[in-house]
């Protein structure tokens, strides 16, 4: 299982270091000791701190931290609630959390909304639930009434309650009414420091605190609820040789009000000298004055469970304590129990346990008691209680509502269509369907040949405003050639989901803009990303013979992604631009897949493509232009030959009409007609059988238009050595799984080709290199490329309706707050809102 935590308990600032923050510390130290076989993620919104030097966690826990500003401004106010529900939704999905564990449901600091937390089990831990018992005393102001009221109604859609004592148990079945079964009894333990020891500097600590007697000690708490004014007042009632013999010393953290109060009350009932307040006191020192103590008073008028019960009785100091609540429970007979609702009763107690001559009963069944209350047993009962949640019955049902088959319009260019994006879109509709109906709609001027073994549909385009209503979200593979052109209108007037494979589609507009000889329709595609100023002083130059195309300097693609709801890009340098441009833009990435094939016999292959079976070959795939370095390659194989006589270079692709000629009068002029080959366009079967044959993949860019290469996918996906340029989405291949080689953009012509012959050179020499790059290449592939795992995230990114929060606007208002940040402090909360978008 994948267990969320919430840390809140440990690091929020109303119970770090106290009662629920220590519960919490001793309760996850044990249960990582003891389960190793579920995994956790700890979800802190708090505090920058190492949680593995406090829980001490092994291999299968995970922390996360995402600061959300000074004083938590980010999770304090509510204008930035739908912020923290992304990440929480982002986090649960991204990390597959089957339960998510809510350790302090009633801090005021993060409350959430359980709808962040669907698809989950919900468990939380309940402490006690006083305020709603005493709502009088705790519930007065109105708004925070209704605030602990909707606590109560998140308790009751909880699936695993874990109370902290069969009392609390009790009570949430009593008055909130929720079923027994839901919930669990943990209790608490005590910590191993609480026991009995030789006090040695016993006079030190008594001058610390001015102790000059025997002592009755209280370990209580600034809060009515402890009955601290009640006891003192009981004390006073004692006869007044008890009230000469014994000192009460109240130890814990009071304010300067309360200090004055109780030393008044004191005071009035007589009893000025015998009363101590320590104030607060070190953990070492409370252990001292538990050992110290004649015996200890705890009548606390009502507690979830009291741990200052079970750590005086592992001291070995004889307990006072409630008969209520779980105070009763926990003290079993091990304790002098009173009322502590009658001062004359808590009196009577006292007596009891201070006129006792023999306390050793008491002490010896207080041993005796806390054995069931161990913080290794805690953690047993909390591991149990998670793994006895129904997972199957929560899967079963998010399954169910993935195999609800909504339905999906999908644009693209299908085969005969002489595109990879056509061949591509093939693949991915015939996986898509297992969760999707689909319809496919294509341009009007050609005839589908390509027949899906499935139930999809294909339409014209012009089929789809009379059947728009139909679709769940509308697809569309958007391109930088003609062949998308028909999708420009629909992206506009119906919008949806674009996958963009071509960041830059500069080409495809000034192209429809010439065959309409309209620059002011080339105009109106600039200004969709650039200011008006600026299109018009170029596209003016340009008129005029002044400046030519800047296809590649004035990158654009606002035409259709200024109006998509979601955008899939392929790499993270597209997803850096999109969101560089806008950032309230939804953008995910999504790898192009690659077909995993283990390598064919390259023997057969190549006899099937009249190549020799004992040469070395090398390759470029695609459509042959000038932006694929064809002209430098040549040139490099040139030199190569030169030094191997057993190379041939395959050009597999149709030339560019720009670029024809250049490559015939290269190959002729250097002799090259029996070493290079130029297949002409090769249907998919056989461009695959070239990569078969394959030794060496050229796969080189610039001009670079922020594509991904669909051919350097497969190349990736047949285990082949590839060489590419670093530039783009080609940098973010690993640099194992390929040869990379500096970017044409910083290199002469010369340059390159020798930058081109020197890493071939290298290869063909060693050819345990190509074969190691070529072996990394397809584990790559198989974890990275697998359509198996690319169309679960096209399912999960179709299906995620939730709306980027993150935008301009509010990018704007958060920087408000940031004006006395530390650059350190600007970092990490962008690091945050940058979690949305990663």
């Amino acid at each position: 299982m994948n267990i969320a935590i919430d840390v809140l308990a440990i690091l929020g600032p109303d119970s770090k270091n106290r009662g629920i923050g220590n519960y919490n510390v001793s309760q996850f130290k044990r249960v990582f000791q003891q389960d190793i076989k579920n995994n956790y993620f700890l979800l802190n919104f708090y505090e920058d701190i190492n949680l593995q030097e406090v829980l001490k966690y092994s291999e299968n826990v995970k922390e996360f931290y995402f600061y959300t500003g000074e004083n938590g401004f980010l999770i304090r106010e509510k204008s930035y609630r739908e912020l923290i529900g992304a990440i929480v939704k982002k986090f649960i999905k991204e990390n597959q959390i089957d339960i998510f564990y809510i350790t302090s449901p009633f801090d005021r600091l993060m409350s959430y909304d359980l709808d962040w937390l669907k698809g989950t089990k919900v468990v939380m831990t309940v402490y006690d639930i006083i305020p709603y018992l005493f709502k009088e005393r705790y519930l007065k102001p109105k708004e925070f009434y209704h605030e602990y009221m909707s606590w109560i109604e998140k308790l009751k859609r909880a699936d695993k309650i874990l109370a902290i004592s069969q009392s609390v148990k009790n009570d949430l079945i009593e008055h909130i009414g929720i079923n027994a079964e839901k919930i669990n009894v943990i209790y608490a333990g005590v910590e191993e420091h609480f026991k009995t020891i030789e006090v040695n500097d016993a006079d030190i600590i008594r001058k610390t605190y001015g102790i000059n007697s025997k002592f009755v000690m209280c370990t209580g708490g600034d809060d009515d609820r402890k009955n601290i004014a009640e006891l003192i007042i009981a004390f006073s009632k004692m006869p007044r040789d008890l009230i000469n013999k014994f000192q009460l010393v109240i130890a814990c953290k009071l304010s300067k009000a309360s200090e004055s109060r109780y030393y008044d009350i004191a005071k009035k009932h007589g009893i000025e000298g015998r009363v101590i307040l320590t104030n607060f006191v070190p953990l070492d020192h409370l252990i001292k004055l538990y050992n110290m103590a004649h015996v200890m008073a705890f009548p606390s008028q009502y507690e979830g469970f009291g741990l200052p019960v079970v750590e005086a009785m592992a001291c070995g100091t004889p307990v006072l304590t409630s008969n209520n609540s779980s105070l009763g429970e926990i003290a079993g007979d091990a304790a002098v129990l009173v009322d502590p609702f009658d001062i004359k009763d808590i009196t009577r107690g006292l007596i009891e346990i201070l006129e006792n001559n023999d306390l050793d009963k008491l002490i010896t069944k207080g041993y005796q008691q806390i054995r069931k209350f161990t913080w290794n047993k805690v953690a047993e009962r909390t591991i149990q209680s998670l793994e006895s949640l129904d997972l199957e019955q929560s899967r079963k049902l998010l399954n169910l509502d993935r195999m609800k088959k909504k339905k999906l319009a999908f644009f693209t260019p299908l085969p005969p269509i002489k595109s990879g994006i056509a061949d591509y879109s093939v693949d991915i509709i015939e996986n898509l369907v297992e969760f999707f109906d689909i319809d496919v709609f294509v341009d009007i001027n050609y005839e589908v040949e390509y027949k899906f073994e499935q139930n999809v549909k294909i339409f014209p385009f012009t089929e789809f405003p009379r059947k728009k209503s139909d679709y769940f979200d509308v697809i569309y593979q958007m391109g930088n050639s003609e062949y998308h052109a028909y999708m420009i209108k629909c992206i506009q007037t119906y919008p949806g989901t674009v996958v963009l494979h071509d960041y830059n589609l500069h080409g495809l507009l000034y192209h429809l803009a010439k065959k309409k000889n309209d620059l002011n329709l080339y105009r109106e595609f600039l200004y969709e990303d650039y200011e008006k100023s600026i299109v018009d002083s170029y596209v003016n130059d340009f008129e005029a013979g002044k400046s030519g195309l800047k296809i590649y300097e004035l990158a654009t693609n606002g035409v259709v992604t200024n109006y998509a709801n979601k955008i899939i890009v392929h790499s993270d340098y597209a997803k850096r631009l999109l969101l560089q441009g806008d950032i309230g833009r939804s953008v995910k990435k999504i790898l192009l897949y690659s077909k995993i094939e283990e390598i064919k016999d390259k023997k057969h292959i190549r006899l099937k493509l009249n190549m020799p079976e004992d040469i070395v070959v090398i390759s470029a795939f695609g459509h042959i232009h000038e932006t694929k370095r064809i002209v430098p390659i040549i040139k490099a194989f040139n030199l190569v030959k030169h030094k191997f006589d057993n190379v041939r270079l395959y050009l597999v692709g149709k030339p560019s009409p720009s670029i024809a000629d250049e490559i015939k009068n290269i190959i002729v002029s250097h002799k090259l007609d029996q070493f290079v080959y130029i297949t002409g366009f090769t249907e998919l079967p056989v461009f695959e059988e070239y990569i078969d044959a394959s030794d060496i993949c050229m796969n080189l860019r610039y001009p670079y238009n922020g594509e991904t290469s669909a051919s350097l996918m497969r190349i990736l996906g047949k285990g082949k050595c590839a060489v590419i340029n670093d530039i783009g989405s080609f940098s973010e291949v690993p640099d194992d799984c390929c040869v990379k080689l500096k970017s044409a953009e910083n290199m002469s012509e010369e340059q390159e080709v020798e930058e081109i012959y020197n890493n071939l050179y290298k290869l063909i020499s060693h050819p345990e290199i190509i074969s190691h790059i070529g072996k990394n290449a397809i584990n790559y592939a198989k974890f990275n490329l697998n359509i198996e795992k690319i169309k679960v995230q096209y399912r999960d990114f179709l299906n995620d309706q939730d709306k980027s929060f993150i935008n301009e606007k509010n990018l704007t208002d958060i920087m408000i707050n940031l004006m006395n940040y530390s650059d350190n402090d600007i970092y990490n909360l962008s690091a945050t809102l940058a979690y949305l978008k990663s």
